[in-house]
């Protein structure tokens, strides 16, 4: 059962997917914890005994081992997990119904659809917003550090899409950079991000930041509030701007799939065998087989190892 999909059994009021925690009525009927809790009275709809808060703890436990589609599978998700992962994997599922980034933190916008009709609707509605990319900076006017303030803009980068966020925090007395991908934590991690910051003072003044992506389940001011992102203090950010001007370019960076496997791999190189001649040997260390000429170069010479090394030393 936990190895293949089934079909769940379904609430027999709202014909939804039951999911635990499931109450039943005095004369044993099942309801999900959705129509549990909006029956007014606690009346059982099925053969009016009232609800009772006993669990139907075989059933939730059957159900929490099975495999289980996503709900968005009608929508082109092919996910498949335990009915526990459910609700944490809809909060990252690209076939999901997603409210507009800008009207959830500005309130501005009523938009609700696909991911992948976001960014016509940012091109539509909000193309301030999506006009950047990695070729040219990012220009600010109107900075003031004395005020808060924050900008978001929806990066496109092949098929996926990335949300850049930038805030000035009074309070804090610091300014934040973030680039979130709007998808799953897998995905996320596999892409790192720069923030390159030149002074409008001194072009020869520049900051770069390097972290890991974060998916947009993670609210950016988490992010921020656990300082794995872009920061810097308002006092030296005032250096950074001139006439109220500012800038800053972003470029986001795929993990090669190949540096998972160097690292694995390295313990295996740094194991070497003995007798291997790839290289001159240290100290004491006499290959088989290998009589080719020491190391060259200012360093200690292996003929005479006491004097060298106590020189190596005192250096």
């Amino acid at each position: 059962m936990a190895s293949a999909a089934i079909d769940l059994p379904e609430c027999p009021v709202c014909m939804e997917t039951m999911l635990g925690p499931i109450f039943q009525c005095q004369s044993g009927h099942s309801l999900c914890i959705k129509c549990t809790t909006s029956l007014c009275p606690p009346i059982c709809p099925l053969c009016r005994q009232p609800m009772t808060q006993m669990r139907n703890w075989q059933l939730e436990e059957m159900i929490s081992k099975a495999k289980v589609p996503c709900p968005n599978k009608t929508f082109g998700c092919v996910y498949m997990m335990e009915s526990n992962d459910v609700q944490d994997h809809l909060k990252e599922c690209i076939f999901r119904e997603m409210d507009c980034p800008l009207g959830l933190v500005f309130g501005r916008c009523s938009w609700h659809g696909k991911l992948k009709e976001m960014m016509d609707h940012f091109k539509e509605r909000h193309p301030l917003n999506c006009n950047v990319n990695t070729d040219t900076d990012v220009e600010l006017n109107n900075i003031n550090v004395k005020e808060d303030d924050r900008y978001m803009y929806l990066i496109s980068q092949g098929k996926l899409l990335f949300i850049i966020t930038m805030k000035i925090d009074t309070l804090q007395n610091m300014v934040y950079w973030t680039i979130q991908h709007i998808g799953s934590k897998a995905v996320a991690h596999q892409h790192v991000y720069e923030i390159h910051v030149t002074s409008k003072q001194d072009t020869r003044r520049k900051i770069v930041f390097m972290e890991h992506c974060f998916n947009d389940a993670l609210k950016a001011d988490e992010v921020f509030r656990i300082g794995k992102c872009g920061i810097m203090p308002l006092n030296m950010f005032g250096h950074f701007i001139k006439d109220n001007k500012m800038s800053f370019r972003f470029f986001i960076k795929r993990i090669p799939s190949s540096c998972n496997k160097e690292k694995k791999s390295k313990g295996d190189t740094n194991a070497k065998p003995q007798n291997d001649n790839s290289g001159p040997k240290g100290f004491g260390q006499k290959g088989a087989g290998n009589k080719g000429p020491g190391p060259k170069g200012p360093g200690p010479k292996p003929q005479g190892p006491k004097k060298p090394f106590k020189q190596h030393t005192n250096n």
